[in-house]
């Protein structure tokens, strides 16, 4: 797997973390967008990991050599995970995961790409060899479980959570991951994007966009969507 570090990102702590975990995102706009955002230092935002549409893995914060410095991608974050017969509750998932970012303009609305699940699978299993604490399937979270209390809804309905436990962690079982969006906004999404043109194809799981849309404009209804969860 070829790991792309052209595009370094200012973002982050010089403070090495201890790696318990992983949280997966969307990104709600395309690499060149993301890449932007995350060289801006003004943005203060980044992720150790971004994954293409065509499978192509940037590596923004160091992570791939064994040591991972502190990104800024969970933002204020809680969860309670099993240690044992005890429940744990956990919070500030910066301090103590790698985050990776997949480029979906929405995951709710539409699918990932078989490139993309390759190259996350490839990418989980160079991560459980470098560290051990992975080695859970509890230890891979998506953002909207750790965050689903400020509308986080990344990965989205859309990814194929069964899939990537089967593959990384076969016969381990398989936790609970619901995503927040629920169908009903879901398909209030799908409507306004339809109405501005904007639809995947069901074989390719390519998104069409109008060139008149602004880049900016996935961004602001992922907000949006983001604050219609946190309300109900």
């Amino acid at each position: 797997m070829d790991i792309i570090t052209s595009h370094r990102s200012p973002n982050f702590s010089d403070l090495l973390i201890p790696v318990e975990f992983v949280v997966i995102h969307y990104t709600a706009c395309t690499l060149e967008r993301t890449l932007e955002i995350f060289m801006d230092r003004a943005t203060e935002v980044s992720a150790h990991i971004v994954i293409d549409r065509d499978g192509a893995v940037y590596e923004v914060v160091d992570c791939l050599n064994g040591a991972a410095k502190r990104a800024w991608h969970a933002g204020k974050s809680r969860y309670e995970v099993s240690r044992g017969s005890e429940r744990v509750h956990i919070e500030g998932f910066n301090d103590r995961s790698i985050g990776i970012e997949l480029v979906n303009l929405n995951g709710n609305i539409f699918p990932y790409t078989e490139a993309q699940y390759s190259s996350l699978f490839a990418l989980l299993e160079v991560l459980k060899g470098l560290y051990p604490n992975l080695s859970s399937p509890d230890a891979i979270v998506g953002h909207e479980q750790i965050a689903g209390f400020r509308g986080k809804c990344d990965p989205g309905r859309l990814f194929e959570w069964e899939r990537l436990y089967s593959v990384c962690f076969p016969h381990l079982g398989l936790p609970e991951r619901r995503p927040l969006c629920s169908e009903a906004m879901a398909g209030r999404i799908r409507d306004m994007l339809r109405l501005l043109g904007i639809e995947s194809n069901a074989h390719s799981s390519e998104v069409s966009v109008p060139a008149h849309i602004p880049p900016r404009l996935f961004g602001l209804l992922n907000s949006l969507c983001e604050a219609a969860l946190s309300r109900e």
